[in-house]
């Protein structure tokens, strides 16, 4: 019944959505001095995205709170503390589906989205104080089978305020230095710039809401998901280069619905800084290995059809 009732609500705040990135969608195709979007596109996208919206909404509810998708041994929260904490994810959502269209449509992603879900992410992190899937740090290579669990700190739960603070304020940082960094490498390797900065504040916002190990794992599921569906996105609409802030939300969105699964195979990685440190290095040499693979997406022959003209 809750799907249900959080799938009708997504229609509604899809229906604000697309209002805001109609807004938001002509004033940088001004700014960027782009033809405007046909009548007819513009439709398309506004029913997409209101259905997308509902769908989405109904799904991750239905994950969070009936699959439990993002139950894990040492992070409880209250009944509210879960209902409230769906709240907070269905706004990150709302937002990256914000950045996801009009990254796709104009090729940027405005401060106007970002830079309030950071301070929006930051806030509700501090003000609830429940709102987390993963402590600032847990260390399971002490935990002793039907022993002993994980080693929490804590002062975690003795200043649940300032814990919020740091799991949120982390991510932040964790995901704007890694994909400042990967742009960095990116436009060395390329040769030009393959990531713009809006991905910076993006990845910024995401770690905001999930907190530094989450946001790990979306930076590195994300090229993943760049190769596999860029491609068949390439041959369908034959665009030579495509944004890479969907697949940004696409790797958030999967961190969401599989996170309990995730830590499972991870959280003993994420318990040892040098295992961190690995995890980066053999990160960054994947990055570097697709980026050249770029050059071979490039050279895919597509047919010329209607959707490889620029609107």
């Amino acid at each position: 019944m809750q799907s249900v009732v959080a799938g009708v609500v997504g229609l509604f705040v899809g229906i604000a959505l697309s209002g805001w990135l109609e807004a938001l969608s002509q004033r940088e195709r001004v700014a960027l001095n782009l033809s405007q979007v046909s009548r007819s596109n513009r439709l398309v996208r506004c029913v997409s995205l209101i259905a997308g919206t509902s769908l989405l909404f109904a799904g991750l509810t239905w994950a969070e709170l009936v699959w439990g998708t993002l139950e894990t041994p040492e992070v409880q929260p209250s009944d509210l503390g879960r209902q409230l904490r769906l709240c907070y994810h269905l706004v990150l959502v709302s937002l990256l589906i914000v950045a996801t269209a009009i990254d796709f449509d104009c090729y940027v992603i405005p401060d106007q989205v970002t830079i309030p879900g950071m301070l929006f992410g930051l806030l509700g992190a501090v003000a609830v104080a429940d709102l987390q899937i993963c402590h600032l740090w847990v260390d399971w290579s002490v935990a002793i089978p039907q022993l002993r669990g994980p080693e929490i700190p804590a002062w975690f739960d003795a200043h649940r305020s300032m814990h919020a603070l740091a799991w949120s304020s982390s991510g932040l940082m964790m995901g704007a230095t890694l994909t400042w960094l990967a742009r960095a490498i990116s436009s060395y390797v390329l040769g030009q710039e393959a990531m713009g900065f809006g991905d910076v504040t993006l990845m910024a916002m995401i770690g905001c809401f999930l907190g530094w190990q989450p946001v790990v794992i979306v930076f590195l599921a994300a090229p993943i998901a760049g190769l596999t569906l860029g491609i068949v996105l390439r041959l369908i609409s034959g665009r030579t280069f495509l944004p890479y802030g969907p697949w940004l939300s696409i790797a958030t969105l999967l961190v969401l619905f599989s996170w309990n699964w995730l830590w499972r195979l991870t959280r003993i990685t994420f318990s040892d800084l040098l295992s961190v440190l690995l995890l980066f290095g053999i990160g960054g040499v994947g990055l570097v290995l697709l980026l050249s693979l770029l050059s071979l997406y490039r050279s895919i022959p597509v047919r010329s059809n209607k959707w490889s003209r620029k609107v």
